[in-house]
């Protein structure tokens, strides 16, 4: 199902999610009438707009209890505001991605930067053969592996690129753009949502790497 790849939705968000909202926007009162906006998706996604989340969220100590799809959400969506990405979706995918991918999971290599696949050669090997749905997922998780590298790693792909060779940034990012395009032409995209978010996550993708990169600069903390 394309929903085990979209990796988070507004949904997910946690009570202490709601609390630290609470506490930004109404300094702690007013609980009923938030509660309201917090169940309305609309209101929501409004909320989180506006820049006094993002302020606390980079400023206050309740920020600490906030879970990772609220806490990338909010730097995402706004990163890609100042960008002129204005879709909600497209930041809420990237987001749910990037929640995923940050924590490890031993079962899964595509979640470990270390493990995964780093190099383009190991998707087109089995892209290449591959039919399909399963060329579909593939091409999903080529999109998702790439931008997560190209996002919030590009010192690690200049690195490799200036100590063997390998393959540069522009590269990687046509790799992704172009793993997003196939898989927004698929038809193995299940509806027109998902076809029409990762084509538009495709034609902005140059401005999303470049959001990532400064997000991932000035506010996620990566090790060296």
């Amino acid at each position: 199902m394309l929903e085990e790849w979209i990796a988070a939705r507004r949904d997910r968000f946690s009570g202490a999610d709601f609390n630290f909202l609470n506490e930004v926007l109404a300094g702690g009162q007013k609980r009923i009438c938030m509660a309201k906006l917090w169940k309305d998706p609309d209101a929501l996604r409004e909320m989180l707009d506006i820049k006094e989340v993002l302020r606390g969220l980079l400023d206050s100590p309740s920020a600490l209890h906030v879970s990772a799809d609220f806490y990338f959400y909010v730097l995402v969506r706004h990163a890609f505001m100042q960008a002129d990405i204005r879709n909600p979706d497209i930041a809420e995918y990237v987001a749910g991605v990037l929640a995923k991918r940050i924590a490890v999971h031993a079962d899964d290599p595509l979640q470990d930067i270390a493990r995964g696949y780093t190099h383009a050669s190991n998707f087109l090997a089995v892209i290449s053969t591959a039919q399909g749905k399963m060329k579909f997922h593939l091409q999903v998780a080529a999109g998702n592996q790439f931008m997560v590298l190209t996002g919030l790693f590009p010192s690690f792909i200049s690195k490799r690129n200036e100590r063997c060779g390998a393959p540069d940034l522009e590269f990687y990012e046509s790799f992704a753009r172009r793993a997003f395009k196939g898989a927004a032409d698929s038809p193995y995209a299940c509806s027109k949502i998902p076809r029409r978010l990762f084509g538009e996550l495709a034609e902005s993708f140059s401005l999303a790497r470049q959001s990532l990169n400064r997000v991932a600069e000035e506010f996620v903390f990566l090790g060296d």
